[in-house]
């Protein structure tokens, strides 16, 4: 009887060691110095400029032509490129398109 009640004495005090050792705070790990680095640090600082090609007045004539659709502007402005035997600059071809769009609506 005696062997019965110190096995049972035994898993009493090793269920309330589990139970009070289940209810402590979880210990805290280490960070090390690659986590405390900010990912992509250079991005958050600098702001985003938007490209000069595509924000001009002229291009907006061109999307609105286009109903919204860039890659049609996009093959406009490459067709118009290299349409001469001289290749212009892109915001030549940008201008020359818009130029020639609001000359034949009127």
């Amino acid at each position: 009887m005696l062997v019965f009640l110190l096995i049972v004495g035994a898993c009493l005090l090793a269920l309330l060691g589990w139970v009070l050792y289940s209810r402590r705070a979880p210990l805290q790990v280490k960070r090390t110095r690659a986590e405390d680095k900010v990912y992509a640090l250079n991005t958050q600082i600098r702001a985003v400029e938007p490209p000069e090609h595509s924000t001009g007045a002229a291009f907006g004539v061109l999307l609105k032509a286009a109903r919204g659709d860039r890659a049609a502007v996009e093959k406009w402005i490459v067709a118009e490129q290299y349409r001469g035997s001289v290749p212009v600059s892109r915001e030549e071809a940008i201008e020359l398109l818009a130029r020639r769009l609001l000359l034949s609506r009127n």
